[in-house]
């Protein structure tokens, strides 16, 4: 559907839901850490673009973005774009229906190893 020096947008022909679409880098990225400098430079503003394409395409309220990296080990972003009464479940459909709260104090933890990373310089 569309493509820059960077990035490929794919939309599905097919399936339940009008407008998924497919971002991918054109080199092979395994996952999301493997992005080079301009790839990640120019990601939020090609997925805000795109994201907008397909919501203003779809008459969607909101458009979901998922990544997963379990199956192929190639960076690709799902987006469906969401209308009311249409075939995503969103929220809490994603986890699976006995999922139990991790304790606070774990959150806390994760949360503060975020934040001392970020805090870290990198190369």
């Amino acid at each position: 559907m569309w493509e820059d020096e960077h990035w490929r947008l794919s939309v599905v022909l097919q399936g339940p839901v009008v407008g998924f679409a497919h971002l991918e880098p054109h080199r092979h990225i395994p996952f999301i850490t493997d992005l080079d400098s301009m790839e990640a430079a120019t990601l939020g503003p090609v997925l805000a673009r795109v994201t907008a394409a397909l919501r203003t395409a779809t008459a969607a309220d909101k458009v979901y973005v998922y990544v997963f990296g379990d199956r192929v080990p190639h960076l690709h972003f799902n987006l469906a774009p969401h209308r009311p009464g249409d075939a995503l479940a969103g929220g809490p459909g994603l986890l699976q229906a006995d999922a139990q709260d991790v304790d606070p104090t774990v959150h806390q933890a994760a949360a503060a190893a975020v934040k001392h990373a970020l805090a870290t310089p990198t190369n």
